[in-house]
């Protein structure tokens, strides 16, 4: 079999050295604890997290592993951290944000709710029952003065 120039050296997809990459990405932020019991944020299913409540973050998503090439996944820690500070340093808004969608994902999965001492679930699922149209537990907000609406007037 000769090697007419269509074939790749790589036996991945795209698809596939792109989420490789997203997985060594979340990996570097947030790493599983050392003693396992906390899960690393590539363990998490980020993509459908991010299809289902952060639609409108994929094309950034998919920017910001462009930053990555396919040697990342397999570099060591240090290398892989010092890229992401290096990412960060250079694309510091679009660095806030994908942090801030990974904090979202991680922090809202239920096995990492559980580790941390919070209930997973609906915060008051057996509680907190409010009659319809019965306002009177906004009484305390009504009585309250003006706040900050008093500086404006």
């Amino acid at each position: 079999m000769t090697n007419d120039g269509n074939a790749t050296d790589h036996p991945l997809s795209p698809a596939q050295r792109q989420r490789q990459r997203l997985s060594a990405l979340l990996d570097t932020i947030l790493p599983a604890s050392e003693d396992g019991a906390m899960p690393s944020a590539g363990e998490l299913d980020f993509l459908a997290f991010v299809r289902e409540q952060a639609e409108d973050f994929m094309p950034a998503l998919g920017r910001a592993l462009d930053h990555f090439d396919d040697e990342f996944p397999d570099s060591p820690l240090p290398v892989r951290l010092a890229r992401v500070q290096d990412y960060a340093g250079t694309e510091g808004k679009a660095f806030n944000s994908l942090l801030f969608h990974i904090y979202d994902c991680y922090y809202q999965d239920d096995r990492v709710r559980e580790l941390i001492g919070v209930m997973p679930g609906p915060p008051f699922p057996q509680g907190n029952t409010v009659e319809p149209g019965d306002l009177s537990r906004l009484d305390a907000v009504v009585a309250r003065s003006p706040g900050y609406r008093r500086s404006l007037r």
